[in-house]
């Protein structure tokens, strides 16, 4: 199979997997399967390669974060599988993302502004690993910067895979959440974080 098709089976499998347990009908281990053939054989073709087709992007982003709140909804062993698969699946999305090789100067140029205003005064996600809260000062900073590039972004049909990883941890902010909550016991600071999560996902993602 061609990447077009691989693609269209892993956006396929993805939506079945999330929409049963959304519905509550549990873990389907075989769309799971199906998923993880099709990103491992995806991630064989993309080494060497520093882009994604666009077609790819959303389940490539959204998959191991929408797992990973599932497996948040109790402590059994249901719940203790949905977070293996999840992690696992991480381990091969990373696979698919692993930046090599340069890009053209036009969108290193658009990323590049998008960086910046992720490390300036320490690197935001960085921050927030460690404990030390939501710098709402820069976040600002980066809303301005992804409300002006993340259109000419969407209109690329071969996305870099480094504004991949950067969106992906747009993504996967609202994690943050359940750690400043139950780790940081920092109940106002999740309330912030979960706040700028909704303003940047209804931005780039809505």
């Amino acid at each position: 199979m061609n990447d077009k098709e691989l693609i269209e089976i892993l956006v396929e499998s993805e939506a079945n997997l999330l929409v049963e347990l959304r519905m509550g009908n549990g873990f389907q281990e075989k769309e799971y399967e199906t998923l993880v053939e099709v990103l491992t054989v995806l991630a064989d073709r993309w080494e060497g390669l520093n882009y994604i087709p666009n077609d790819a992007f959303l389940p490539i982003v959204e998959v191991y974060s929408e797992m990973y709140h599932f497996s948040l909804n109790d402590n059994g062993e249901a719940s203790k599988r949905i977070r293996k698969a999840a992690e696992d699946i991480k381990i091969i999305i990373q696979r698919c993302t692993n930046e090599t090789g340069e890009i053209d100067n036009e969108k290193a140029k658009v990323i590049a502004r998008l960086s910046e205003s992720i490390e300036e005064d320490g690197n935001f996600f960085e921050k927030l690993q460690k404990g030390s809260g939501l710098d709402e000062k820069q976040l600002e900073k980066i809303y301005v910067v992804l409300n002006e590039i993340y259109k000419e972004i969407y209109s690329w049909e071969l996305l870099p895979k480094g504004i991949v990883n950067i969106f992906k941890d747009f993504y996967e902010l609202d994690l943050y959440v359940y750690q400043y909550q139950n780790e940081f016991k920092q109940h106002d600071e999740a309330d912030k974080i979960y706040d700028a999560y909704e303003r940047i996902f209804s931005l780039i993602f809505g």
